[in-house]
This record gives C-alpha cells, sequence and structure tokens, in this order.
C-alpha cells in the first residue's frame, strides 16, 4: 500500500546568498536560488533518495503553485494537487558569508471556511487509504487547529502508521490520537510541556512524558547534540551524537532526519538504526546548500561516525 506525505502549507523556498548584512543599507545579492520547500516537501526529497519515495499531497495555487507543481515534476516528486484559490507562499532564507543564517516565512495563503473543511476531508481520505502517513510541516492558515488530529484519527481507525512532525496546539491534539511516531525538536517539546527544557535529564523527562500519551515513539531533534529516541512503554531510551563537523547550513536538516527514520521503519530495521540513520540524514544536510543532497559515500561515513547508545 503506497504511503502519502501530508503537507498542507508548502512554498517555494528562495535562498539569498551575499557577502554579510548591513543594516539599513542596500545588501547586494550575490546568488538567488528557488526550489520547492516546506518540510513535507523536504521529506519527499529526502525518502526519494532514501529508496522510499511516498506521494505527496499539497494544496497548489497562483504562480507560486505552478513553479511548485513544475519544481517537484523536475525532481521525480509525485503529488496530489488541492487546487488553491490563492497562490502558495514563498519563503526567504539569507545566507550571508559571515554571521548568522536569516529566515523569512509568509503568512499566507489563508484558506476561508469552506476550502479548509474540503482540503481537511481530502486528507482524512487519503489518510484512511495509505500507509505509511507522514504529517509534516504546519497548517496551511485557516485551517482549524484540530485537523491534524483528525487526519492521524482516520489514519488510526483504518490500521495506518503515521508519523507527525508539527507543533504547537496542532502539535497538542494530535499526539492524543497516538500516532506511531511524533518528532518534535526541544523547543516543540518545551511547548506541548508547557515549561522550560533544558539539559540531557530535562529533555528525557519530557520525552517520556510525551511518549506516555501516545504511547508510541518519541524522537526529539537536538540540533548539535544530536537526538533522542524514546519509547516509555517498552522502557527503550537511544541517544546519539552528531560527528563534529563545520554546518553550512540548518535549513532542512529536522526534515532530512525524520525522513531518515521513516525510511529506516520501512526498511524493517530495529530502533537503534531507525536513530542512526535518522541522525546520519540530518547531519548531511547540514553540509549542503538548501535543497540540495548528498553523495552516498558522504552518508554512508556519517552512519558509519554516528554513535548510538
Amino acid at each position: 500500500m503506497p504511503g502519502i506525505i501530508i503537507s498542507l502549507n508548502p512554498a517555494v523556498d528562495v535562498e539569498w546568498r551575499l557577502p554579510e548584512v548591513i543594516p539599513e543599507e542596500k545588501n547586494e545579492l550575490e546568488s538567488e536560488t528557488r526550489w520547492p520547500g516546506g518540510k513535507g516537501v523536504n521529506v519527499a526529497r529526502w525518502l526519494r533518495w532514501l529508496g522510499k519515495p511516498q506521494k505527496l499531497f499539497l494544496p497548489l495555487g497562483g504562480l507560486t503553485g505552478r513553479e511548485l507543481a513544475t519544481g517537484l515534476r523536475a525532481e521525480g516528486l509525485r503529488y496530489s494537487r488541492f487546487p488553491l484559490t490563492q497562490a502558495n507562499r514563498a519563503n526567504v532564507v539569507v545566507t550571508p558569508a559571515r554571521g548568522p543564517q536569516f529566515r523569512f516565512n509568509a503568512s499566507w495563503p489563508r484558506l476561508d471556511r469552506s476550502e479548509a473543511l474540503r482540503l481537511r476531508r481530502a486528507a482524512c481520505q487519503l489518510a484512511r487509504l495509505s500507509d505509511p502517513v507522514i504529517i509534516s510541516g504546519t497548517l496551511a492558515f485557516g485551517v482549524s487547529s484540530d485537523t491534524y488530529a483528525a487526519i492521524v484519527r482516520a489514519a488510526r481507525r483504518s490500521g495506518r502508521k503515521v508519523f507527525l512532525d508539527c507543533d504547537r496546539e496542532p502539535f497538542a491534539l494530535a499526539a492524543r490520537e497516538e500516532p506511531f511516531l511524533v518528532k518534535p525538536n526541544e523547543f516543540e517539546l518545551a511547548q506541548w510541556s508547557g515549561g522550560k527544557v533544558s539539559g540531557d535529564r530535562a529533555v528525557l523527562n519530557a520525552a517520556r512524558k510525551l511518549s506516555e500519551l501516545t504511547r508510541n515513539w518519541v524522537l526529539v531533534s537536538r540540533g548539535a547534540d544530536g537526538a533522542l529516541l524514546v519509547h516509555a512503554g517498552q522502557h527503550v531510551v537511544f541517544t546519539a551524537r552528531v560527528p563534529s563537523l563545520l554546518v553550512r547550513n540548518t535549513v532542512g536538516a529536522g526534515d532530512a532526519l525524520l525522513a531518515g527514520v521513516v525510511a529506516a521503519v520501512e526498511h524493517g530495521l530495529p530502533p537503534e538504526e531507525w536513530l542512526r540513520q535518522g541522525v546520519a540524514t540530518g547531519t548531511a544536510a547540514t553540509q549542503l546548500s538548501p535543497g540540495k543532497l548528498p553523495a552516498r559515500s558522504l552518508w554512508r561515513e556519517l552512519k558509519r561516525q554516528v554513535e548510538v547508545v
């Protein structure tokens, strides 16, 4: 049975590169790169590279939607389109040669009530018929916060395996529906727990509580500190540390991590290897320009270097 990646707020991602950002001055760009983006599209790109391609479900509209569709076809990413009244957003990443990277995400398009309900029904129907179901990214603006919960519930009632990666209230509501695996980062885990989460012990305790709620797997991405995989009911805790490398880019690293784990699960590997492959894939993403994929040799070497305990 084919799987589906539900990506309800995709975007054209744009990277501007320049020597440095100078406040209140004209900043001349050295280059602009555009590619299909949004968390779900990032996951689809990596899953195809990992040999476990899944079909995307996403709303597309306007000139930006056509640009997205053209880019997806060029990459060989299969998708099912929900027709959108307004144009999709474009998100901008500003990457100076020196200093921090800046990200600017648009807060549109905004769906009206009728359009949002039709999108929700379509996503639920696909979730009933697909396995696995991967829910990735923010909700489309105007869509009710319990939409992901409804999609997880529909999939679970049909016996489907659900991977969930979102944040805020949509995450809290959907986590109650017991998806197979949820993937917060530390900040999102703190949002869910309602308090500060800092340090290994606090992260582990919060992850265990979340696993007790979902009765399933919790994967916490921790940036330079690696990742944590927990199943409270099975008394399983694995931690992984990332190799010490100069980070070129952080856009999409968490999506690559999730894709690595999903592919490992689908290949029937044990949980320790889910984490090893996920961290290696996420680390590989940090070595590349946004939207790019690594050489197989780099990925294999990173897998060899990832330590899981």
